[in-house]
């Protein structure tokens, strides 16, 4: 049987958060809103100068998938789109990506879901965002759709 996987990047964007100001924090750069996230206890910045990107950028970043994704893990049957919300540290590490369905984290992931996250975490050290000039954690959302043919 031939399976075809189409991997479209649609869109990226910035999801706004509340802010948060601890003293261990680095002081944020001007004009970049930020929040803190408790459990990677990391001052992530929402609105960036320049985002996080795959080495190479996005033509590379889709070569990447086309050759990690697994597309026996993919279920035809379900939902196709996946919108996944991505924090990348200021050295370039993936520290958190999780599914979205809306502005709503999802809690239990479907099949597409899950490969796509598994891929993304495995894909190495990133460009991490910029700020004012200076490497920051930076939250961004990309969406893209595994279809199989």
């Amino acid at each position: 049987m031939n399976l075809t996987t189409f991997l479209t990047l649609l869109v990226s964007s910035f999801l706004p958060n509340s802010s948060i100001k601890t003293a261990h924090d680095p002081q944020p750069a001007l004009g970049c809103a930020s929040y803190v996230d408790a459990k990677l206890n990391l001052t992530v910045y929402t609105g960036v100068d320049k985002e996080p990107e795959f080495p190479g950028g996005s033509s590379a970043l889709g070569q990447y998938i086309n050759s990690n994704l697994i597309e026996g893990n993919l279920d035809p049957a379900v939902d196709c789109n996946v919108k996944l919300k991505m924090i990348v540290d200021a050295a370039g590490k993936i520290q958190k990506a999780v599914p979205m369905h809306g502005d709503i984290e999802v809690k239990e992931p479907n099949a597409n879901e899950k490969e796509v996250m598994r891929v993304y975490l495995k894909s190495g050290v990133w460009v991490p965002g910029k700020c004012g000039g200076n490497a920051v954690a930076a939250e961004f959302v990309q969406s893209f759709t595994p279809c199989i043919k």
